[in-house]
């Protein structure tokens, strides 16, 4: 399967969400949320779910890590530059959707993307070997090449990997682990 192909396979899955189907894969997911191991990692950086693409939504997972005491960390995005900037955020900062849809925060610390211990990245679908494909623009793949090579990166998802992604290129970052409705896969 191709990049071009494993997106439209999993635009095409996510389309077909019914309210209650997509209710009940967040209930699996969080709950799998739950069980994955955070006691080790002091700075989560994560994104903020864009509602119209029905992606896995985090706003429950960013009231976990407060209540964990996790730093947590979002992104801000310069679609002209196509990179992002990084903020720590708490409880009380207000959220803003930008021109794409996506909520950015009103304030928060500017955080260097090498003092994260772990990212929870967004996709639109994955392989069986860690391979993720986003939009197709680039912006995390450059993000996570900025971290520190100790930083973990767990992908979100509502659904199981597809087979092999076969066009990977080396500027491609693979996933450590990936959270699904059904469980949690090391790779």
């Amino acid at each position: 399967m191709t990049k071009a192909e494993a997106r439209r396979y999993h635009l095409d899955l996510r389309k077909q969400l019914t309210p209650s189907q997509m209710q009940k894969k967040q209930e699996g997911l969080m709950k799998h949320i739950k069980l994955f191991d955070l006691s080790q990692v002091g700075v989560v950086h994560l994104f903020l779910s864009i509602q119209k693409q029905k992606e896995a939504t985090t706003k429950g997972l960013v009231d976990l890590l407060f209540g964990m005491g996790k730093k947590v960390v979002v992104p801000r995005t310069d679609f002209a530059t196509k990179q992002m900037t990084h903020w720590e955020i708490f409880p009380e900062i207000s959220l803003q959707p930008n021109n794409y849809g996506i909520p950015e925060p009103i304030g928060g610390i500017p955080t260097q993307p090498s003092v994260i211990d772990l990212v929870f990245v967004p996709l639109l679908g994955y392989d069986v070997k860690g391979q993720r494909v986003g939009y197709g623009q680039g912006f995390y793949d450059r993000f996570l090449n900025r971290c520190s090579p100790q930083t973990v990166f767990v992908g979100l998802s509502y659904f199981l990997p597809c087979p092999e992604i076969t066009d990977c290129e080396p500027t491609d970052i693979r996933l450590h682990s990936c959270i699904h409705s059904e469980g949690i896969i090391e790779f």
